[in-house]
């Protein structure tokens, strides 16, 4: 009897220290302590920035009908002028004076944008349309038949002309949004449109003969109050290319990559979920997600490569 009962109790302390064991074996793991934060929402834009100069959108420049010297001027630059107001009184060029005239009226067609008229007397130059004079020849000056010699513009109606790398020319389409700054103009921002791109790049070649950066121009119509704003002023463009608005971004740290597919470990109920994740954009301190996770999901922040799908977590300050 005494045997039998001895017996019974080792077969029982065999069963629980196999119990024991097992349990110890399959024990939970220990929780892994995280830091975490929460998914967010901003809106993303994506943009571009350039070079430009302020111009008048609606100017016109005129051009004498014969070669003339000009022997008065009756209003100056900056001054507003009537359609009709006589601006220069000119004289018959001299033999010799066509070339110093070209010379002038070459310059002047550099800088004229918009449309160009012939004067309708050759004897004085009158003003095509009412405006500002933005540019005018001097007393004593030789102006050339054809070639522009002044200016006039509707100061109403400022635009931008802007030389964009050719690097960006693939991401400029028109319609595209973007805020101009000038820095004689102050802190102002001043919005703006993309009328136009050119279909052709342009590469500037120096007195040396050495090409420098090809460019792409593109033309911007200014809107709303461009007070401050001047013809000439240097501008800054900057050209909103993608906007993706509500986008889902988390901290950079959050991101991990394994293989070839990126992740995000978010914490749901105590455990490490991985997901797998799209990403976009990648702004100053957050990545934006395109899919895979969702706002407002707690994620983890620089997730230890020991971590797995399922992992208990505790989550520290």
């Amino acid at each position: 009897m005494r045997n039998r009962a001895r017996a019974v109790l080792f077969t029982t302390a065999a069963l629980l220290s196999a119990m024991l064991a097992w349990a110890w074996q399959n024990r939970p793991p220990a929780a892994e302590s995280v830091q975490t934060a929460a998914a967010t929402v901003q809106d993303i834009y994506n943009s571009v920035t350039f070079s430009g100069t302020v111009e008048a959108a609606d100017a016109t420049a005129l051009c004498p009908q014969t070669n003339a010297v000009v022997a008065a001027v009756h209003t100056a630059v900056g001054e507003t002028v009537e359609q009709g107001e006589v601006l220069c009184t000119l004289a018959p060029a001299a033999d010799g004076g066509a070339a110093q005239a070209v010379q002038a009226a070459w310059e002047s067609l550099q800088e004229t944008q918009g449309q160009t008229v012939t004067a309708d007397d050759d004897a004085v130059l009158r003003a095509p349309v009412s405006g500002t004079v933005l540019s005018l020849p001097e007393i004593g000056e030789t102006v050339a038949a054809g070639l522009p010699c002044l200016r006039i513009a509707d100061l109403g109606r400022l635009r931008v002309r802007a030389q964009a790398p050719e690097l960006y020319a693939g991401s400029l389409e028109s319609g595209q949004r973007a805020n101009v700054t000038a820095s004689a103009a102050g802190e102002t921002v001043y919005g703006a449109r993309l009328d136009r791109v050119s279909p052709v790049a342009v590469r500037a070649v120096s007195l040396t003969g050495q090409s420098g950066e090809a460019t792409v121009e593109a033309l911007l119509s200014l809107s709303g109050d461009t007070g401050g704003l001047r013809p000439g002023y240097s501008a800054t463009v900057k050209v909103f290319t993608d906007f993706h608005p509500d986008a889902v971004v988390v901290p950079h740290e959050a991101v991990c990559q394994r293989g070839e597919q990126e992740y995000v470990f978010c914490v749901q109920d105590g455990i490490a979920v991985q997901c797998a994740v799209t990403t976009g954009y990648m702004l100053e301190t957050v990545t934006e997600i395109v899919d895979g996770v969702s706002a407002g999901a707690a994620v983890i922040l620089s997730p230890p490569d020991t971590l797995t799908d399922g992992t208990p977590v505790e989550v520290t300050a």
